[in-house]
């Protein structure tokens, strides 16, 4: 096994979604650079936008707005005014919005496949506007069944192309005293208030551990952005021209793929369009 495989666990295999949609290959390690680099395969974008505009649809659609949106679908037909269901408000349209959430959530979703740790709650679904990014760690993950275990704390970051400027400021965020993350507090507090006070004690004692540095932390850095012949454009080169870090427990995940704007637009439409339907 890799360090990164030790770390962050060994890439999902098909059928999961990233064991069809990405290569995986875990790059030379240093002292200071853990590297796993993905590359989109052909063939495999079609799918891989079917399951992300379902992950975004449970990621930023509550209970209680399915529940409104049914009874104001229904009035709105009876009415023959459905095209006013646009109006209400699930998914950002915002495109710096769009692009931050769909990085945590295919993030969220790779730890979740390669560790099998859960994230207790969906952020997104305590955002009051949905148009702003969510304040807080964009990804924060348990091993439910053993606490004390590990806990996974990521950043996420989108871009049309890499570039070293967001390479540093995205490890940056994940090295010294901002390696700890910081919402275990809001998470513990949203379990209180679902009535799941045993589990929200835990984990507040977890975040004092964690401090105290008696529970392992990894930290992922994901970077989602373009693969390119010319190695300025290509985000595998750019991190493994770049990457360097003090922070030991630390895995930059690059994922590469063609145009990745357009997995944006198309991931929110196909959201869109399950939302409508």
């Amino acid at each position: 096994m890799s360090e990164q495989d030790n770390l962050i666990g060994c890439h999902p295999k098909s059928p999961h979604i990233y064991g069809d949609w990405w290569t995986c290959v875990d790059m030379p390690v240093s002292e200071t650079k853990k590297h796993r680099s993905l590359e989109e395969k052909k063939g495999a974008r079609k799918a891989a936008v079917d399951q992300i505009a379902k992950w975004l649809v449970e990621y930023h659609l509550t209970e209680i707005k399915r529940e409104a949106i049914e009874k104001a679908k229904a009035i709105l037909d009876k009415h023959q005014l459905s095209e006013y269901i646009d109006d209400i408000l699930v998914l950002p349209t915002v495109d710096k919005t769009r692009k931050g959430n769909l990085g945590e959530v295919l993030l969220i979703e790779y730890i979740k496949a390669s560790k099998g740790y859960t994230p207790f709650i969906y952020k997104l679904h305590y955002n009051p506007n949905v148009n702003q990014s969510m304040k807080g760690d964009d990804v924060l993950l348990f091993d439910e069944a053993h606490l004390e275990n590990e806990v996974v704390y990521g950043e996420s970051k989108f871009r049309k192309e890499p570039s070293k400027q967001v390479l540093s400021e995205m490890v940056g965020n994940l090295e010294g005293a901002k390696k700890l993350p910081a919402s275990i507090g809001f998470v513990a507090n949203i379990l209180s208030l679902e009535g799941r006070k045993e589990l929200a004690a835990s984990l507040m004692d977890i975040h004092m551990k964690l401090i105290a540095g008696l529970v392992p932390l990894t930290n992922v850095g994901f970077l989602f952005s373009s693969m390119s012949a010319t190695p300025s454009k290509d985000v595998k080169q750019v991190v493994e021209n770049n990457l360097t870090t003090s922070n030991p427990r630390l895995v930059v995940i690059s994922v590469g793929v063609d145009n990745p704007q357009e997995i944006v637009d198309d991931a929110f439409a196909k959201a869109d369009a399950i939302l409508k339907a």
